[in-house]
């Protein structure tokens, strides 16, 4: 009766998430476009390098016309003018030896003098305005005592403008490009600004970059905005990230967050802006000149980050190595070269993802789901576990039972974040653990083929409970994600193995032990071995596997996991037909399989992959590992009818 009570809970749940799960289908395909940018700052070595054959709007037009959509600008520091040849950098004694009625006139403050090469220059009303802003907000908060401001000093043509205790001229960014700005604008791609954290005094509304932004929003579109370095913008600094993020909000900017690249401060400042939902996700490809020996495996990462990871910005890197340290081109044939492998590459990921898609990345649309469908949701995960225990050994029905109602109440009713992702872990290793012991034995081929649709419908329904559960669009954006990953890709065996080799302990420690049984436990200790390597993003490969992985990759569009269909089903294939003849090592080959349950539902709590996505991938995992299960079953009635016999009899005559 217990039982009935808990698959009840479980379907009820399914019926009422099925709703949400098809909203989330739909979120998920109705965004498709995607946008290719690059850094300008990569950029305009171009310009320089070519100019005797190609103008800077050829440059641009051939690179638009390839699929570049937009660029990125960081602002400019006076630093970054003085090697541009704006200004020049001057010590109160150069400037006193070439005038030397300079000496009484020159400021008593300690401080920073440039010289103005170019009287024209329109960064010398920048500098002042940035800088005079910057002084007014120190004396505000107390940090200087008196409110200085930039001092110009004229002798015979020289200029100059001193910045008083400015220590380095490549601290502070001023303002961005707006020439080089225009002239990407014109060319038709979009503008982002990408910010560094090195606004001391950007709390303040009246800080002078938000007049910057808003100029970006309003007279360029500008939409979306970047962060560089390793911190976004206030970081660890409450204050900072409020008064910034309502700037963002009140100009409509998006965020775009940096895949593998967790820049600290992002969460906080995602959660105080309420931004949670105004998020892209972007791809960094390392091309490094063009002619490394990774350009094409960084050239697919990117078209997988696109399909199986919601990226809708991919930026491509034409003079960044592998770490981020940039190049530079040494001579023009260099930059040539440089220029056709960018786009080539530009001209592959268009053609790959679709031109008519190339249309600029957007946000997802809002996913979420009432807490009664959520409360309904935990209450069918509780009853999975509950029944796995029972399965485990059913005087832990009880206690199983009423943790996971424990952990229900605390995520839903006190909206506690770790209770609930809690709930999630335990239901995924259940999912996958019921699905190696709901069966007590083996009858005939029949029974085997449906105890394994059985087990995978088991493992899938954790899947969709997971899914139900971790429900929302910071979820699709990987902004939150699911914990725990490495826990249920080793607990399920670990566990089906406690339970299965009791019994198989038992039965085999007073058996002889013969030489092919040693034999099969070293391939079984390898296997689990090798496994253990390939977990993590910096898995081990075998030679040729990544060959053969995109291979899979463009013939069925996302391939299968190898743990699936080459280790975890075939080998619990097997280990269903070991038991069906009454092979005393099957327990082995069940625990074995364990590892592609795990895999299939630690499939869908990558919650940042379509679910489509994750449900053609397991399909594959599952069709494939029926046939190379049944593969397997005939190799081993080859070796125990066949080989077995006659090595046995060769050693038994030595």
């Amino acid at each position: 009766m217990v039982k009935k009570i808990a698959w009840a809970l479980i379907v009820i749940a399914l019926l009422v998430s099925t709703p949400s799960i098809i909203d989330r289908v739909n979120v998920e395909e109705s965004n498709k476009s995607y946008e290719i940018t690059m850094a300008y700052d990569q950029y305009e070595q171009w310009p320089l390098m070519l100019d005797e054959m190609m103008t800077e709007e050829e440059i641009l037009e051939q690179l638009r016309d390839s699929g570049l959509s937009s660029m990125s600008f960081e602002p400019l520091t006076i630093w970054d003018l003085v090697l541009e040849g704006e200004f020049e950098r001057k010590s109160r004694p150069e400037i006193i030896h070439d005038h030397p009625e300079a000496k009484d006139e020159l400021s008593e403050y300690n401080g920073q003098y440039i010289r103005i090469l170019d009287d024209e220059s329109p960064y010398i009303d920048l500098i002042k305005e940035a800088y005079n802003n910057h002084y007014e907000l120190m004396y505000e908060d107390e940090i200087f005592l008196t409110q200085y401001e930039v001092e110009e000093f004229e002798y015979g043509e020289d200029r100059i403008l001193f910045l008083p205790y400015e220590v380095s001229l490549a601290a502070m960014p001023i303002t961005f490009d707006f020439e080089a700005i225009d002239l990407v604008y014109d060319a038709g791609m979009e503008i982002i600004p990408r910010l560094p954290n090195r606004f001391p005094t950007i709390q303040h509304e009246n800080h002078f970059i938000y007049d910057q932004l808003e100029r970006l929003a309003v007279d360029y579109q500008a939409d979306k905005i970047l962060f560089s370095g390793n911190d976004v913008v206030g970081f660890n600094e409450p204050e900072q990230i409020r008064t910034f993020t309502d700037a963002l909000n009140e100009y409509g900017y998006n965020i775009v967050k940096i895949d593998f690249n967790d820049q600290r401060g992002m969460g906080s400042l995602l959660r105080v802006g309420n931004k949670e939902e105004d998020v892209v996700r972007l791809f960094s490809m390392e091309l490094g000149k063009g002619n490394e020996p990774k350009y094409q495996e960084e050239l697919d990462k990117g078209i997988r980050g696109y399909k199986e990871r919601n990226i809708r910005m991919l930026f491509v890197n034409p003079l960044a190595r592998p770490g981020g340290t940039l190049q530079t081109y040494h001579h023009p044939g260099e930059a040539q070269q440089g220029f056709h492998y960018t786009t080539e590459m530009l001209n592959e990921l268009q053609s790959q993802l679709g031109e008519d898609r190339n249309t600029g990345a957007e946000t997802y649309g809002s996913l979420s789901q009432s807490t009664i469908v959520t409360l309904i949701v935990s209450l069918g995960a509780a009853a999975l576990i509950a029944l796995t225990a029972y399965r485990i050994y059913p005087v832990l029905i009880w206690p199983a039972g009423i943790g996971g109602l424990a952990l229900t109440a605390a995520g839903i009713l006190f909206n506690i974040d770790l209770a609930l992702k809690g709930l999630a872990l335990l239901t995924a290793i259940s999912a996958a653990v019921y699905a190696g012991l709901h069966f007590r034995g083996i009858k005939n081929w029949k029974h085997l083929i449906i105890t394994y649709a059985i087990s995978a419908g088991i493992a899938l329904v954790g899947a969709w409970l997971v899914v139900g559960m971790l429900y929302g669009t910071e979820f699709l954006l990987k902004v939150d994600e699911f914990r725990g990953v490495k826990v249920l890709s080793i607990a399920p065996a670990a566990i089906v193995g406690v339970v299965l080799f009791i019994t198989f302990i038992r039965q085999t420690l007073n058996e002889p032990v013969r030489y092919w049984h040693l034999m099969v436990m070293a391939i079984v200790g390898a296997i689990l071995a090798f496994y253990v390597t390939r977990t993590g993003n910096a898995a081990t490969a075998l030679p040729y596997e990544l060959e053969f992985r995109q291979w899979l990759e463009n013939l069925l569009y996302v391939r299968p996991r190898t743990t699936e269909f080459l280790i975890g089903f075939p080998i619990f294939i097997l280990g269903l037909y070991m038991m069906m003849v009454k092979n005393k090592l099957a327990p082995i080959f069940i625990t074995i399989g364990m590892l592609g349950f795990a895999s299939i539902v630690g499939t869908f709590t990558h919650l940042h992959t379509p679910l489509l996505v994750s449900g053609l991938r397991s399909v594959y995992g599952l069709l494939f590992g029926l046939g190379f299960g049944l593969f397997y079953i005939f190799i081993f009635r080859v070796i125990t009818n066949y080989v077995y016999p006659q090595v046995e009899k060769r050693w038994m005559n030595r």
